[in-house]
């Protein structure tokens, strides 16, 4: 099937206002929102770095420092600096604990977008309760992890932890390709912005694509 939405790049930036639903849950369950400043509970049961959007960012990633500080920046920090960037890296990678990117708003928006989904507290919460549980896998695109499998949670809610899949399941391959290239980029560029920021966290943007090596065949 042709892809209708191939060359159409929707408008992605209606992020939710407000704070997310998933929030008393959060603290229920020991975890520790990263605040503005880069500010961290040592003693947290898991660190999360909240994340607002409606595109193609997972409801819940297990991310590596590096990746954490980025999104921080992209959606916490005010204001964007590299100095509390790289005190929040040291903080992240001496942590002993899971680090999460949690979304608020949906996966595949804008809501005229077949296969648009939000992201509710409820699966959310499904995730955190099960966190020692979950079966991780790595995001080929981003780079941090997603689950596969979280107990008592089946198709097709199960599908929108991993958006690659919810946008085939609604023929929207094409479209999540360019938005993929559109976020690395974007990333990039906010970490570029932020004067004498460890290199690590520009990395993790994933931009520009790095070469495999590897060699096509007939």
């Amino acid at each position: 099937m042709v892809d209708p939405y191939a060359t159409r790049r929707p408008d992605l930036s209606g992020r939710p206002a407000g704070p997310p639903a998933w929030a008393a849950d959060v603290e229920r369950l020991g975890g520790a929102p990263v605040g503005a400043g880069g500010g961290l509970d040592g003693d947290c049961a898991f660190a999360v770095v909240p994340c607002r959007g409606i595109g193609t960012l997972a409801p819940v990633a297990m991310v590596e420092p590096p990746l954490g500080v980025l999104l921080w920046l992209e959606h916490v920090a005010d204001p964007r600096g590299g100095d509390p960037a790289n005190r929040l890296l040291a903080r992240l990678d001496a942590l002993d604990r899971p680090i999460l990117a949690v979304k608020h708003g949906s996966v595949g928006g804008p809501p005229d977008r077949p296969g648009c989904v939000e992201v509710g507290a409820g699966l959310v919460a499904t995730v955190l309760e099960a966190l020692d549980a979950v079966v991780w896998e790595r995001d080929p695109d981003f780079g941090y992890l997603v689950p596969a499998a979280v107990p008592g949670l089946a198709d097709p809610e199960a599908r929108v932890l991993m958006p690659r899949l919810l946008y085939a399941d609604n023929d929207r391959v094409y479209e999540h390709a360019g938005l993929v290239a559109d976020k690395q980029r974007e990333r990039r560029a906010i970490a570029a912005a932020a004067a004498g920021l460890d290199p690590r966290v520009g990395a993790a943007s994933r931009w520009p694509p790095s070469p495999t090596g590897e060699r096509w065949r007939d």
